[in-house]
């Protein structure tokens, strides 16, 4: 039997099968970021690792281009990856599970492609942290959920209000993560720190900001309320 493709174009072919990447929000709802960016991809590192000891790991990985930046945040550094140019989806998921497995490796995330054909608007990635705003007293039962998760608090705004971190050892994917903290009553919201990669006016996307610099969530509202009180 001679092989026939049924889809209309290459890039349907080539998004065939991936995964799409969502969550659960008690506030919003389901949240929908679609299917991975094969251009590129957030890896956090062991702490301490030099650009060049990075590199040396990436390079044995025929989809791996260059580093491209870096993005600060409270629990340490994420490395933004270039793939080779033309990788789709499924490169980058192939190319994350791959990395999750070496040593000096420990959270591999994507970016998602851009929901409008803006070009400004950035590309939107997952960090290995997220915040969570809780009920007044229940600083308890966020410690268990954190100790069944295998999670960590890297930064409290308040009692109520705090930043977490995952990594490969955690329980579960940031985002089942997220939808189980969502599930929790005692829990008023969950979201990730969101990474957006901002055009430069050569269009390549280097400016990398997180939404908790940029103040972007449900959680700042928690965190306003909490201040205001």
């Amino acid at each position: 039997m001679e092989p026939t493709l049924q889809a209309t174009s290459v890039s349907e072919v080539r998004t065939a099968g991936c995964i799409n990447f969502s969550y659960f929000n008690k506030i919003s709802g389901t949240v929908n970021f679609g299917a991975a960016n094969g251009d590129r991809i957030l890896v956090r590192f062991l702490d301490g690792m030099s650009l060049e000891a990075r590199q040396q790991v990436l390079s044995r990985y025929p989809q791996f281009h260059s580093i491209e930046g870096e993005v600060a945040l409270d629990s340490g550094t994420l490395t933004i990856v270039r793939l080779l140019a033309n990788s789709g989806c499924g490169d980058a998921e192939k190319l994350g599970l791959k990395l999750l497995r070496e040593s000096a490796v420990t959270y591999v995330t994507p970016f998602f492609n851009r929901t409008s054909s803006d070009p400004e608007e950035p590309l939107t990635g997952l960090s290995n942290e997220f915040m969570v705003a809780i009920e007044p007293g229940k600083l308890a039962q966020l410690e268990q959920l954190i100790a069944q998760t295998r999670t960590s608090i890297v930064m409290s705004f308040s009692e109520e209000v705090h930043v977490l971190s995952a990594d490969k050892n955690s329980s579960c994917g940031i985002l089942d993560i997220l939808t189980k903290f969502n599930q929790q009553n005692f829990v008023t919201v969950a979201e990730p720190n969101l990474v957006y990669s901002f055009p430069t006016a050569s269009g390549e996307m280097m400016n990398a900001q997180t939404a908790k610099k940029l103040k972007k969530g449900s959680w700042k509202a928690a965190k306003a309320e909490k201040k205001n009180k």
